[in-house]
């Protein structure tokens, strides 16, 4: 569903399309989520009935960040938690937000959380990076005030919410330590451990076609793959073994795809000029942002 919160806005807002049951990730990970849903499930005990209300007055808020490397489940886990408190889910690109006109981006956040708060929605922000990321320092445009008057809104926004938000981003890095310090909790999502990808290649290969795989070996010896690079590779393995006239998918046929997809994100980081993997996924830069 598209909603309309101004003139010229649309946000999609949506029943969540994942459960808790969906999330394939490292036990880490999995921790660090349920984490996440104790902030809201034992909200009453832990602020209430142990008495935190008293010391921790200012850190009643549900604001998570989820970071990590593209496809390793961030989008699915926020429709997971949604699901779980039995809310839609409100999911925000940037650019809707951003104006060409001076000063109706932080208008259009106004709205948003506004909107988000009074219908009891989470809100979902997908490339977070593109409006948490650091402050300019050195103004020499109009551009670049506009820039640190909207985060400066967002910040003082966030300060106030009530509701419920999930930020999600691949580039950690670029986030103002400022509103790292705003987030209740950061989950890191690294790339599937063994044990996982093998419970994900048993989710996306068919199980007529199982039978004709070695999946743990598959797992050990496809270190490096996301949920998503897996999910796309099976498939296009099915296709490259149908193009050659064939009704099965052969070991080596998933392992050809696989190893076409690690080459291409190797090749990918080979051309970055400011981000590398660690940077991307670094959960030293997170504890040390935070003060741990």
């Amino acid at each position: 569903i598209a909603q309309n919160l101004s003139s010229e806005i649309e946000y999609e807002i949506s029943d969540p399309k994942y459960s808790l049951d969906d999330i394939i990730v490292s036990n880490s990970t999995l921790e660090d989520i349920s984490l996440v849903i104790s902030l809201k499930q034992d909200f009453d005990r832990v602020f209430k009935d142990m008495g935190f209300q008293e010391t921790h007055k200012y850190s009643k808020k549900f604001i998570v960040n989820f970071y990590g490397e593209p496809g390793t489940g961030k989008t699915l886990a926020a429709h997971a938690i949604a699901k779980k408190f039995n809310k839609k889910i409100i999911i925000v690109d940037y650019s809707q937000i951003e104006s060409k006109y001076v000063g109706d981006t932080p208008k259009n956040l106004k709205k948003l959380f506004s909107f988000a708060e009074k219908n009891d929605y989470l809100i979902f922000f997908d490339e977070a990076d593109a409006i948490l990321s650091r402050r300019v320092t050195n103004m020499q445009s109009a551009t670049d005030t506009s820039v640190n008057q909207t985060r400066s809104v967002l910040l003082n926004i966030l300060n106030d919410f009530q509701g419920d938000v999930i930020f999600a981003t691949n580039f950690i890095t670029n986030y103002d330590p400022a509103f790292m310090r705003r987030i209740s909790k950061h989950v890191f999502f690294s790339l599937p451990d063994q044990e996982a990808r093998v419970k994900i290649f048993e989710k996306y290969l068919p199980k007529k076609m199982q039978k004709y795989s070695n999946i743990p070996a598959l797992a050990i010896e496809l270190n490096g793959l996301s949920a998503a690079d897996i999910e796309k590779g099976v498939l296009m393995a099915a296709f490259q073994a149908s193009s050659a006239g064939k009704t099965i998918i052969e070991q080596s046929d998933i392992i050809q795809q696989m190893q076409l997809i690690l080459k291409n994100k190797q090749d990918n980081t080979n051309k970055a000029d400011s981000f590398t993997s660690n940077k991307i996924v670094s959960k030293d830069y997170v504890e040390k942002q935070i003060g741990v």
